[in-house]
């Protein structure tokens, strides 16, 4: 599932972290991130949901509600 960085930031209110340490955290706790690439001034990540997770994030907001969790 391809999410972008400028999207994520619009529906959390607390600032994210860069880029690289937002992936590296979302890797850490919670999916594999099979690729970051730039496109047109945004960080677009390939985050890879598995099966058992797909009841709860396999849509942009599921992303964006963990994203949120991980960061209180």
């Amino acid at each position: 599932m391809r999410i972008s960085y400028n999207w994520l930031q619009k529906h959390i209110e607390k600032p994210l972290p860069k880029p690289e340490e937002l992936r590296e955290k979302i890797i850490f706790h919670a999916f594999e991130v099979e690729s970051v690439e730039e496109i047109k001034g945004d960080t677009v990540m390939d985050i890879k949901v598995l099966p058992d997770r797909a009841h709860d994030c396999l849509s942009h907001y599921g992303i964006a509600l963990e994203v949120a969790g991980l960061y209180g």
